[in-house]
């Protein structure tokens, strides 16, 4: 196992577009980029989840910062998130022999990815299509706009909108839908268990084929406390195994 730390992926705030990367001892690999959570406003890449199980099963994982408020604005976050796609698109080769690549993120890093996943223009900006991604991993994500974004714009932040800063908004009759694997748990923030099963619903009344969608729901958990155990990197590694 090797860990490079603070690559810098991007150029307009290279004092924060920062990734660490952690590689295993296999000659190839999947890839697994991590956003964290903490609300859009809190997190590091260097205080998250550690995702060692998934190195010592051949994974390399990227563990990505990203614009925060206050010193960021929509979708700065999700800007650098496409970037971080990218960088692993372009440059990963040079470290190892790339086999897969997967995108996960947690809390609000599972709402970033949910819009990497179903907003296409963030990663097009990159010549990557969304289906380019063997998988997203999303992890207790809001789907409709995220309460900070509602902040920002003035907007009581217990509110339920959907415009163009919530994942659902984007699934419509065109569609592509990628691999997605949707994570909650039952005692979850408030909503937040609600919401991801009106965007599965949603999925599936716009024809997401039954094979591209993967649902675990983490019974007796708070919010993305399960996090840390083998049995929940257990799960990553299967689905990145058995997804194509």
């Amino acid at each position: 196992m090797e860990l490079i730390k603070d690559i810098i992926y991007g150029t307009e705030k290279p004092e924060i577009q920062k990734l660490n990367l952690c590689l295993p001892d296999t000659a190839d690999a999947d890839v697994f980029i991590y956003f964290h959570g903490g609300g859009l406003v809190n997190g590091s890449k260097d205080n998250c989840t550690s995702f060692d199980r998934l190195v010592a099963a051949g994974k390399a994982v990227i563990y990505a910062n990203y614009r925060k408020y206050p010193n960021a604005a929509f979708p700065d976050f999700i800007e650098d998130a496409a970037a971080v796609v990218a960088w692993a698109k372009e440059h990963m080769h040079e470290y190892k022999k790339i086999n897969k690549l997967f995108v996960c993120g947690t809390s609000a890093g599972a709402w970033i990815t949910a819009m990497l996943a179903f907003a296409p223009e963030y990663l097009a900006k990159h010549h990557i299509a969304t289906t380019d991604i063997n998988g997203y991993i999303i992890n207790s994500a809001q789907t409709t706009t995220h309460f900070n974004v509602l902040h920002e714009r003035g907007i009581n932040t217990k509110r339920i909108v959907v415009d163009d800063a919530a994942p659902i908004h984007f699934i419509n009759e065109n569609t592509v839908f990628p691999n997605v694997f949707i994570i909650v748990s039952d005692d979850d923030m408030p909503c937040r268990l609600e919401q991801n099963l009106m965007f599965m619903k949603t999925m599936k009344m716009f024809g997401c084929p039954e094979e591209k969608l993967t649902y675990k729901l983490m019974e007796g958990f708070k919010h993305c406390k399960y996090n840390d155990t083998e049995a929940f990197q257990d799960m990553l590694i299967d689905f990145m195994d058995t997804t194509s």
